[in-house]
């Protein structure tokens, strides 16, 4: 897998708030950008028909647990790589459907493989962290790190990637797990995407990654159809290269 280079994004689809007024916008999205690797947050069928029509040259995991279906998945290029395995690990989020959702795939060309997975943590206005007044996501990001470290032990590339929902404690805790951020110290706000969505600007959504891995690009991308964006959140992009 050395010197592989692959595009990986990472992307809250925002329900099916505004729908189908976005769809349009996410189409473009997708169309233009058509990352190697894609993992979702917030997915529904509305959106997931979408993905699948327009990256019809890519796999998805195909798995009777709801959440594949209505929180999160990830697709890949059908060209580049091959699945060998997956999972969706319980680490505590506290929505019905959310996991830590991962796959290993195989790079086609050296038989080479990664792990890449994809979180969305509690949302700080649930009503057990208002009644609590406990920040459940630094655990969330715990547990998260340690099934990652029980799936791929050594030097395998891993890649924890989502909507975090915040930029301190999480960023701190997956840091002390051995794993660095794609920003690199120079992260952008990643919602809302105006005009579209409203509120205060805030870096919610992460790319994460371990092992034998250099970031070539990372980048925030605003992204419109007209004057509508797919999603409340924007994407981030990464250009990753496989040591």
């Amino acid at each position: 897998m050395a010197g592989l280079r692959f595009s990986f994004v990472t992307y809250n689809l925002w329900n099916t708030e505004r729908w189908p007024e976005r769809e349009p916008a996410l189409r473009g999205f997708l169309r233009e950008i058509a990352p190697d690797i894609l993992a979702v947050q917030e997915l529904r069928a509305e959106t997931r028909l979408v993905l699948d029509e327009e990256l019809s040259g890519h796999r998805r995991v195909d798995d009777p647990f709801e959440g594949w279906t209505r929180e999160g998945n990830i697709y890949w290029s059908d060209d580049l790589f091959e699945l060998v395995e997956y999972g969706a690990e319980d680490v505590g989020i506290k929505e019905r459907f959310r996991r830590l959702f991962w796959v290993r795939l195989r790079a086609k060309d050296t038989g080479r493989t990664l792990v890449a997975s994809t979180a969305h943590f509690t949302w700080s206005g649930h009503k057990d962290e208002v009644e609590t007044f406990v920040n459940p996501r630094p655990v969330q990001a715990q547990r998260a790190a340690e099934a990652l470290a029980r799936i791929a032990p050594g030097d395998e590339p891993v890649f924890i990637v989502g909507d975090f929902n915040e930029s301190t404690h999480v960023v701190r805790v997956l840091r002390a797990g051995g794993f660095k951020d794609s920003f690199r110290g120079a992260a952008k706000p990643t919602h809302p995407a105006v005009p579209t969505a409203k509120g205060t600007p805030q870096v919610l959504d992460w790319q994460f990654y371990r092992g034998p891995v250099r970031v070539m690009a990372s980048e925030v991308i605003d992204f419109f159809a007209g004057d509508i964006a797919p999603s409340d959140h924007k994407p981030v992009l990464t250009v990753y290269e496989i040591r």
